[in-house]
C-alpha cells in the first residue's frame, strides 16, 4: 500500500530516498482539508492569481488546469494539487457562508446560514431553531414570526390525529398557559375554545362535520351598542348594535337611510336616549331616497325599542321590531 485508506496520503517507503518530498506532499493535502475550508463551489475555470493553501471545490466541466477533475477539491501548492473527495467529508465554504457535504455524487448543503439549499434532513430526533426542543416539543421554534410560503400555486399546513376522538388543533397560549383552542378536540367537530386559566376551556363555537351546522354554546352577544348621530337623516353602520341619535339633539328626527354593511348583515338598532324620537322612514312612504323596508315608518322612542333588519340588494329589510 502506497497511499492511506481515506485521504489517500502518500506513505513513506523502506529505503526511499527524498522521504521529505512524500511526508511534505501528506502534509499539504492535510493543511488543505483541515484548513478554514473552501473558497468557492462555483469555479469552473482556476482563478488567474491564486495563493499558497487556496482551496476550492471545483465545479462542474471544469477547464484550464482543473479540466477532468469535476467535483474534486482543488489547493494551490506552488501547483494545482487535486483530493478526490469520499462519501461524508464536509467543508466550509466561504463565499456561501455555508457548509457544503459529498454524498458520494455531489456536494450538498449541510448546515450554516448560507443560501445552499440542503437535500434532505431525514428522522431528526430534536430540533430546537433559537431555543431546545424536548421530548414532547420535538420542534421547537423561537422567532417574531414563522413564514410558511408557497412552492407552486398555493401553501397547506396539516395537522393530522390518529383516531376521532384524539385532538388536532392549535393551542394558544400566555406565559405557557393555554388560553384558547381551535381544531378537531375529542371529536371530528371544528370547536373554537376559551379558557381562563388553562385547566377549564369553554367551548365557545363548534362547526357539525356532516353539515356545516353552527353552534353557539353560550350567549352571543352584540355588546356595547354604538352611539350614531344622524346627519341630514342618515347614519352609516360599521356593526351589528346601534343606539341612534338625532341630530342636534331634537326632540324628534327621521332616519332615511343607513349606509354601510354587506348584503347578508344582520343590523339592531335602539333609541339612544328616552326623550328623543328616532322615526324610522319607510322607502314607501318617504318622499326622499329610504333604503328601508319596514312595512310603514316606525318610531323608536324608548331605550328598550328595537328593530331587527337584513340588508338585501342595499336595502335594509325588516325582519323583527318591538316596542317595549
Amino acid at each position: 500500500m502506497t497511499t492511506t485508506n481515506h485521504l489517500s496520503l502518500p506513505l513513506v517507503q523502506q529505503s526511499q530516498a527524498q522521504k521529505e518530498v512524500t511526508v511534505n506532499e501528506a502534509l499539504s493535502k492535510i493543511d488543505a482539508l483541515l484548513n478554514t475550508g473552501a473558497m468557492s463551489r462555483s469555479l469552473s475555470t482556476p482563478p488567474s492569481s491564486a495563493n499558497e493553501g487556496d482551496v476550492y471545490i471545483i465545479g462542474s466541466s471544469p477547464t484550464g488546469d482543473w479540466a477532468g477533475h469535476d467535483l474534486e477539491i482543488a489547493y494551490f501548492d506552488h501547483i494545482w494539487r487535486f483530493i478526490t473527495p469520499r462519501e461524508g467529508l464536509t467543508l466550509w465554504v466561504g463565499d456561501e457562508d455555508a457548509l457544503y457535504s459529498f454524498d458520494g455524487t455531489a456536494w450538498v448543503a449541510s448546515g450554516g446560514s448560507g443560501s445552499g439549499n440542503i437535500s434532505e434532513l431525514q428522522n431528526m430526533n430534536l430540533l430546537g431553531v433559537n431555543t431546545t426542543a424536548d421530548a414532547t416539543n420535538k420542534l421547537a421554534v423561537a422567532s417574531e414570526a414563522i413564514l410558511l410560503n408557497h412552492n407552486g400555486a398555493g401553501s397547506q399546513v396539516k395537522v393530522n390525529k390518529a383516531t376521532d376522538t384524539d385532538t388536532a388543533s392549535l393551542l394558544f397560549q400566555t406565559n405557557f398557559s393555554g388560553r384558547a383552542e381551535i381544531g378537531l378536540t375529542g371529536d371530528d367537530n371544528f370547536h373554537f375554545k376559551v379558557s381562563p386559566d388553562g385547566s377549564t376551556f369553554h367551548d365557545a363555537l363548534s362547526f357539525e362535520q356532516h353539515n356545516g351546522r353552527v353552534t353557539c354554546h353560550n350567549f352571543f352577544s352584540f355588546g356595547t351598542p354604538e352611539i350614531l348621530t344622524m346627519t341630514d337623516g342618515e347614519i352609516t353602520a360599521t356593526g351589528s348594535y346601534i343606539a341612534v341619535d338625532t341630530e342636534a339633539g331634537a326632540s324628534s328626527d327621521e332616519l332615511f337611510t343607513i349606509h354601510g354593511g354587506e348584503d347578508g348583515d344582520i343590523l339592531i338598532l335602539r333609541s339612544a336616549n328616552n326623550s328623543r324620537t328616532v322615526i324610522l322612514k319607510d322607502y314607501s312612504s318617504s318622499a326622499l331616497n329610504s333604503n328601508l323596508h319596514i312595512s310603514g315608518d316606525w318610531n323608536l322612542d324608548r331605550t328598550r325599542d328595537r328593530i331587527m333588519l337584513q340588508k338585501d340588494g342595499g336595502f335594509w329589510c325588516l325582519i323583527a321590531e318591538a316596542s317595549n
